[in-house]
């Protein structure tokens, strides 16, 4: 597999693995929509909060790169696997809140529920991002733009099936906690914190 296989195939996995709960929201959006437009400011809303998400990663994975050694910045593999350990416990009350709030407003009302809920976004962009070069991230980003286009269809073409949705939110409690654990070890070994460690101790 080449370096850019790589990177595509990591981009698509982190971003499956932080939106899988959004993919819900959209649902749930969508079967709350009535018109063209109101689809359309779903999808806008979707971009407008996860391009805000990028941006703030993007930003701060700049700052760790040119501030911090490798090691340090391996460290930021822990921030993923707190987050999976708390997406096993469970707390998805306050994102349920959100969408019934979301007839007004609807493009705000998206990009602000994908913001609320992009804190483990963050945590898993910021570090990962750091270890990626201008082309990876230029890839990265398009392969994210993809996604987000497929996700809002997929909201759309489901947004009426019941069953379904109980079936991504079930998927969405396993798969989630155990990516981030796992994504949360990548970063640790790859920036060569684990040895760091063992080499303090």
């Amino acid at each position: 597999m080449t370096g850019m296989q790589a990177v595509l195939l990591s981009a698509i996995v982190v971003f499956i693995s932080t939106s899988i709960d959004d993919l819900v929201l959209l649902i749930l959006f969508h079967s709350q929509a009535r018109t063209r437009g109101q689809r359309l400011s779903i999808l806008v809303g979707q971009v407008g909060g996860i391009g805000i998400l990028v941006l703030i990663s993007l930003v701060g994975s700049y700052l760790a790169s040119r501030m911090l050694e490798g090691w340090v910045i391996g460290l930021l593999g822990f921030i993923p696997i707190v987050l999976g350990i708390k997406a096993m416990l469970g707390r998805d009350e306050e994102k349920e809140e959100l969408v019934k709030a979301g007839r007004k407003g609807l493009l705000a009302t998206v990009t602000l529920v994908t913001i609320a809920s992009g804190g483990d976004n963050l945590g898993v962009y910021i570090p990962w991002f750091a270890t990626l070069d201008q082309a990876s991230l230029g890839l990265t980003m398009l392969v994210f733009l993809a996604l987000i286009l497929l996700f809002w269809a997929l909201g759309y073409l489901l947004a009426n099936q019941s069953h379904i949705k109980t079936l991504l939110s079930r998927f969405s409690a396993v798969l989630v906690p155990v990516v981030f654990l796992l994504l949360g070890l990548v970063i640790l070994s790859e920036n060569g914190t684990f040895a760091k460690l063992a080499s303090l101790f």
